[in-house]
């Protein structure tokens, strides 16, 4: 039975970035709670714990949230584009929702974030971090602001409200690192489908393919996080859209679903459960270090096609992984028929909200649960007798309990807000947009009289003409149109 690309399941597409909300949470959790999960085992030769083994560990070692939203930015900005281009044979329309979708993307980005960082301004004028300051991790240390006097708070405010988008760095929210990269990308794609929009099929592909492989190759950082993932996006939302081949995976559906997605899957997972420290304690993680990094007998790394020399090991695996199993997404329909549950969507629905207001719950509630509200008993560091400072002494948790119902909590709490983001805060940015959206692009049907003002037009909608130019007078001997 032939494909029908016009009426393929892309659901999976929201699916899977509500899988990916969720991977966000419980990195986040294990990173402040049980760092040692990004462990291959708790001590050297020491038995590892369930969450710690192969496969069963990426959710909670990270690494894979940002490039999955790298990957579906890809995805997403191109499909419609490419639908009207391709498959309805509309390149001028490609182009207006190019253009359209490219300005609608800054303030859809960088609204929520300013109000969420707003928040967390507010919540660090309160004392809301000083648990956070003041407890014994490390990350979360790092994650909360320092307290600073208001005056200070509110230029540091300012200050990180623009460094957020020029540098990455948000002293209030460092979870928004990754989204000036991902605006960034997004304008990547667009460049590209711009560009490409009227070659033909094989020369994309190759467009793509070649994007794929100079980010691959390319050893700066974070170039296989965003550069690879949004040009695999961008390469599946054309593949996804080509006749021949959905003709091809639906005639040979079963092979795809049951044998090549599921091990493409497996062999990924398994690259990806590379950990993130210590990875002599385990035999299985020492295995896979050596044939990732190639050590030599002076311990220097010679690399690898995975891992080339002068990358980091640990977002090359994990990007390595992402691939995987976006292939495997791809060439399954039964993988995306999952994906597409109503919870999943629901999730995924949520998911960008979720990214903004789970950092300041994580570092207010959970560790007021865990650690205390008022952050007491605490000491600062003084110096010692021979003036040298001395070791600060952080505060340790309540218990494994405090933690369990800090993590409930703060669950809930954050799927809570997320919906209440979805339902006001989000429908007032997506309100803002549209406004300014109609204020500057003309009539989708036909020019606005605004536009045909300033370009100049205005006496022939003044003369009844509808909206039509004048014609232009000329004499004798000049040509009325343009040569051929």
């Amino acid at each position: 039975m032939s494909a029908r690309p016009n009426q393929r399941n892309i659901k999976w597409v929201e699916g899977l970035r509500g899988i990916t909300s969720v991977l966000v949470i419980v990195t986040h959790i294990s990173r402040a709670l049980d760092f040692a999960l990004f462990w291959p085992a708790d001590f050297k030769d020491g038995p590892p714990r369930l969450l710690q083994l192969p496969y069963l560990r990426i959710p909670w070692q990270g690494r894979v949230g940002v490039p999955i939203f790298a990957f579906l930015t890809g995805f997403v900005c191109a499909y419609k584009p490419v639908k009207l281009a391709y498959q309805q044979g509309n390149a001028p329309a490609a182009l207006k929702s190019i253009a359209r979708s490219a300005f609608r993307r800054p303030p859809r980005l960088v609204l929520p974030a300013l109000i969420a960082t707003f928040i967390s301004f507010v919540m660090s004028s309160l004392g809301a971090y000083k648990a956070a300051n003041r407890c014994d991790s490390f990350w979360v240390r790092f994650d909360a602001p320092d307290p600073e006097p208001f005056g200070q708070n509110v230029k540091r405010l300012f200050r990180t409200s623009l460094s957020t988008w020029t540098y990455t760095e948000n002293l209030f929210d460092r979870h928004q690192w990754a989204m000036r990269p991902l605006l960034i990308g997004a304008f990547q794609v667009y460049i590209v489908l711009a560009a490409t929009i009227g070659m033909r099929f094989k020369y994309r592909m190759l467009v793509h393919v070649l994007l794929i492989l100079y980010w691959l190759m390319n050893v700066n950082a974070m170039t296989e996080t965003f550069g690879a993932m949004l040009a695999l996006g961008t390469l599946l939302a054309e593949l996804s859209q080509h006749r021949p081949t959905q003709n091809l995976i639906s005639s040979h559906q079963r092979l795809c679903t049951y044998v090549l997605a599921p091990l493409i899957f497996l062999i990924g997972g398994f690259i990806g459960s590379y950990p993130a420290e210590h990875e002599d304690w385990t035999p299985w993680s020492m295995r896979l270090h050596n044939f990732l990094v190639n050590p030599n007998a002076e311990g220097q790394h010679t690399g690898s096609l995975i891992v080339p020399r002068g990358t980091d090991p640990l977002r090359r695996s994990s990007a390595f992984f992402i691939m995987c199993t976006a292939i495997s997404l791809f060439l399954s329909p039964l993988f995306q028929k999952a994906l597409s549950h109503r919870l999943l969507i629901w999730l995924g629905h949520h998911s960008f909200a979720v990214y903004l207001v789970h950092g300041t719950i994580l570092r207010t509630v959970a560790m007021w649960i865990v650690y205390g509200i008022r952050g007491e008993p605490w000491q600062p560091a003084g110096v010692n007798e021979d003036g040298s400072p001395q070791e600060q002494a952080w505060l340790p948790p309540k218990g494994r309990p405090h933690k369990m119902v800090a993590i409930l909590v703060f669950t809930a709490l954050t799927y809570t807000a997320a919906w209440a983001w979805m339902k006001w805060v989000d429908t007032a940015c997506a309100r803002a947009t549209q406004w300014l959206e109609k204020r500057v692009f003309e009539d989708e049907d036909a020019e606005g009289k605004a536009g045909l003002a300033e370009k100049g037009y205005a006496h022939g909608l003044a003369n009844g003409g509808g909206g039509v130019p004048p014609p232009r007078t000329h004499h004798d001997g000049e040509r009325s149109l343009p040569p051929p």
